[in-house]
């Protein structure tokens, strides 16, 4: 790492003194180690940022070059294998054997970004974003991954990469997705479709999309493609960090996995703690009280739902969430409620529950 080639860094440079809530030098440090980020130093992309896509091997298998404005607005976009080729073509040389080699390849983008960081933390849960940009956001905001329940931000690159090639290296991981916003939501909708094919194909993954932003972004935000990172930075990062470590996700149970899931707002792990939008309503449900134990509830619930018909069509929570399997969703729920008795973190596992309950003795299924 050279220190002094940060400084023309303007992507770098925004995030230390130029954005509205700056990161301290030790934060971004980490973050540039960890993503091992570098600078393009001269040349017509000097100050550019680069962001090397790494396998689960170590190995590199493309790095993108992306130039930024002071509001970290993308300006120009690159590959360094592509700068390289210029470079010789320019001064009429012979591209090196690598490169001709490189460049005859049908997928050069061939895993994700941030991949290599899933060989060295075996099973923290996954959070999936199109672009490396935000997957470095989103470590910013939410910390590295320091323990077994903390996220690995990864990117896949653009829309068209969540593909089962560059997904099933995710097997046997909780994965949150955050798709860009779109217009009519038409990410979310191929990438949800894609994810229901792939976990039939990857057991003991679970892939569970956040629809929060597509229920309350206004429609200008979704004609842009704005995505998580852009929401993210109009926030104070230590606000983030002090968010209560009960909120992490669970570990997935690889026999229980086996549909894709979405996430209510009370469940959102990235957005429990931010205001929502202007102007809209949030479904809010009532929680229970955390008792010591949840045995008691647990047996209540089990009761309840062995001596009633359980309904065969998608029911609907609330107004982000539909439950299309009512008993395996009950199932699943047991399951987690019993191996992580009275542990805060699967405290929302009883309180879809006793949604559920009440939904159901509100509008019985008749007999």
């Amino acid at each position: 790492m050279q220190p002094e080639r940060y400084v023309i860094n303007t992507f770098i440079q925004n995030l230390l003194s130029r954005v509205q809530f700056p990161f301290g030098v030790d934060e971004v440090t980490k973050v540039i180690e960890l993503y091992r980020l570098g600078t393009v130093a001269n040349g017509y992309r000097a100050g550019a940022v680069t962001f090397p896509f790494i396998d689960v091997g170590g190995n590199v298998r493309a790095i993108q070059v992306k130039q930024f404005d002071e509001h970290n607005h993308t300006t120009g976009t690159d590959f360094l294998h592509s700068i390289i080729e210029k470079h010789h073509t320019r001064n009429n040389k012979p591209l090196p054997d690598w490169l001709e080699a490189y460049t005859r390849q049908d997928k050069r983008i061939s895993c994700l970004f941030g991949e290599h960081l899933l060989s060295k933390y075996h099973s923290n849960p996954v959070a999936l974003v199109e672009a490396p940009k935000t997957a470095v956001y989103g470590t910013l905001y939410f910390g590295l991954p320091e323990t077994p329940e903390s996220l690995i931000w990864l990117a896949v690159y653009n829309k068209s990469s969540f593909s089962f090639d560059k997904l099933k290296v995710l097997q046997g991981r909780f994965v949150y997705v955050f798709p860009d916003l779109s217009k009519d939501g038409n990410t979310f909708k191929e990438w949800e479709t894609k994810a229901k094919e792939y976990e039939s194909r990857l057991p003991g993954t679970r892939f569970i999309f956040s629809d929060l932003l597509e229920q309350l972004a206004p429609e200008r935000d979704k004609s842009e493609g704005n995505d998580l990172a852009d929401y993210l930075i109009k926030q104070d990062w230590r606000l983030f960090r002090k968010r209560n470590i009960q909120e992490q996700p669970p570990q997935p149970e690889p026999e229980k996995v086996t549909k894709v899931t979405k996430v209510t707002p009370q469940q959102n792990i990235i957005f429990s703690h931010v205001e929502p939008l202007p102007k809209v309503e949030v479904f809010k449900t009532e929680r229970i009280e955390q008792p010591q134990n949840w045995s008691n509830d647990i047996a209540e619930f089990e009761n309840y739902f062995a001596s009633i018909e359980l309904p065969t069509q998608p029911i609907k929570l609330n107004r982000c969430s539909t439950i299309t399997d009512c008993s395996l969703f009950i199932e699943s729920h047991f399951a987690t409620l019993k191996a992580n008795n009275s542990k805060r973190t699967f405290l929302p596992y009883l309180n879809r529950l006793q949604e559920l309950k009440r939904i159901l003795i509100s509008s019985p299924v008749s007999r």
